[in-house]
């Protein structure tokens, strides 16, 4: 049995997870796909002092409180700046890191580091009320492959999840980069970063949300690292 934990991306909850967890646990594993504060079924707990070093700490903290060891940490999108924050933070009870098409940030950088053009789409998706929030991109617009998918959990977050930068960052504990290559595609760059660092990359023909659309083979992709 292995433990899991994974975290979801931008606008999401642990709900995108439901699938593959659901897969891994009738192999016997524990997975926990926990929301970060502020989003989706946590979406009330939201406030400006909300950041990317709050979902460091969600993950962190869930690790330690739960006596989890030898954990498979994997994060897509956004979540990949939260599983390299949270890296650094509990290395030690971690065995193996998966990038989901996911920011694999270092140290003092930000999303908007990684995808420069993203704080223009942002200042778009400003609340007039609230615009320390940004709505969630119209998914089929960016995201055809989702027809069908149910996304209409997907919730408001805050601006600061982007543009804080990184704490910290540790390329101490081995890791597993998925790079979705069906246009747009949007982390090739950085899917060349892992491969810099050692890690193993793995293309697949796939829209960016491969936890959604290609379940099946992502829970191969975990379960070969058992």
């Amino acid at each position: 049995m292995a433990n899991f934990v994974l975290v979801h991306g931008s606008w999401a909850g642990g709900w995108q997870w439901t699938t593959i967890r659901e897969m891994l646990e009738e192999k016997g594993h524990r997975v926990l796909t926990p929301t970060l504060t502020g989003m989706s079924d946590r979406h009330h707990l939201i406030s400006e002092d909300v950041g990317l070093e709050t979902h460091i700490d969600d993950i962190a903290r869930l690790i330690e409180w739960e006596r989890l060891d030898d954990v498979i940490l994997g994060g897509h999108s956004y979540g990949g700046m939260v599983i390299t924050g949270v890296a650094a933070k509990v290395k030690a009870r971690l065995s193996h890191l998966v990038y989901f098409d996911a920011f694999l940030p270092r140290a003092g950088e930000c999303a908007w580091d990684l995808l420069p053009w993203q704080p223009e789409i942002f200042e778009t998706l400003r609340l007039e009320d609230k615009p320390w929030q940004v709505k969630p991109v119209d998914t089929l617009t960016y995201f055809p492959e989702l027809e069908g998918y149910d996304m209409d959990r997907s919730t408001p977050m805050t601006i600061r999840t982007h543009s804080d930068p990184l704490p910290e960052a540790t390329t101490e504990i081995s890791g597993t980069y998925i790079e979705c290559t069906q246009e747009p595609s949007f982390f090739g760059e950085i899917a060349q970063r892992a491969k810099a660092d050692g890690m193993n990359h793995i293309q697949i023909k796939a829209g960016h949300y491969v936890i959604l659309t290609h379940a099946e083979e992502m829970v191969q992709v975990l379960s070969d690292l058992t």
